[in-house]
């Protein structure tokens, strides 16, 4: 499956969003920081996972419409009816 350049810029953007809450999460860890980055953590990683969700629903939807194409050119394919003259 290869991916369109749009969909490669969601996924950078998911990673930095990603990196984003691992770091505020080592934070809360180190008992640097309290309740308030943990919310921002949780933000990241909600906004990476939507980002992440809308690349898989517009492949999904890619594959069935391909599927769709190719059941289609299946069955014309093995039509074996003689055209009307």
């Amino acid at each position: 499956m290869s991916f369109s350049p749009q969909h490669r810029q969601l996924m950078v953007e998911a990673q930095a969003h990603l990196r984003e809450a691992e770091q505020l999460l080592q934070a809360i860890l180190a008992e640097q920081s309290g309740w308030e980055v943990f919310e921002v953590a949780c933000d990241a990683l909600n906004v990476a996972a939507v980002k992440l969700r809308f690349i898989q629903i517009e492949a999904s939807a890619r594959d069935e419409m391909a599927g769709e194409v190719e059941a289609e050119t299946e069955a014309k394919a093995e039509d074996d009816t003689l055209s009307p003259d």
